[in-house]
C-alpha cells in the first residue's frame, strides 16, 4: 500500500483541518502476481514436507522388501539362502561372499546345487 499526502493552499494554514493520509491500493496486477508467487510457494513448501512424512513413514514401516527374505538365515556352516526372483550364483556370491574374490565360492555353489537351474524360494545351503 502506498500513502499520498495532499498539498494544501496556503490560506488552508491557519485554522482548518489537521493535515490526513489517504491509503491509495497498489495496482491489481501487482496483487495478483504476488498471491500467485506466495501460493507457489506454499505449494512447493506443502510438497516437500509431503516428500519428507512420507519417507518417514517408509522408514519407519521398514520401507522396502523383509530383510530376511533372500538373506542368509545364519552364518557359518548350515546356512541357508532363500532365493530370489532374478537370483544368480553370482548374485548370491556377491551377497553372501563379503570378502575377496568369489569366483571360487560360486564354484562351490554351482556344484552344491547341481545342474538344475535355481528356481525362486528354494532353500539353497550355502558351502
Amino acid at each position: 500500500m502506498a500513502a499520498i499526502a495532499y498539498p494544501r493552499s496556503p490560506d488552508d494554514q491557519g485554522g482548518g483541518r489537521p493535515r490526513h493520509l489517504t491509503l491509495v491500493p497498489p495496482p491489481a496486477h501487482r496483487r495478483r502476481r504476488a498471491l500467485y508467487w506466495r501460493r507457489r510457494a506454499a505449494v512447493c513448501v506443502l510438497a516437500v514436507l509431503i516428500v519428507l512424512a512420507a519417507r518417514a513413514v517408509l522408514g519407519v514401516l521398514g520401507g522396502g522388501p523383509l530383510a530376511a527374505s533372500g538373506a542368509p538365515a545364519g552364518r557359518g556352516h548350515g546356512a541357508i539362502y532363500i532365493v530370489q526372483p532374478g537370483d544368480t550364483f553370482w548374485t548370491i556370491a556377491n551377497r553372501v561372499h563379503l570378502d575377496g574374490d568369489v569366483r571360487a565360492f560360486v564354484d562351490r555353489l554351482a556344484a552344491s546345487h547341481g545342474s538344475a537351474p535355481l528356481q525362486p524360494g528354494e532353500r539353497l545351503p550355502l558351502p
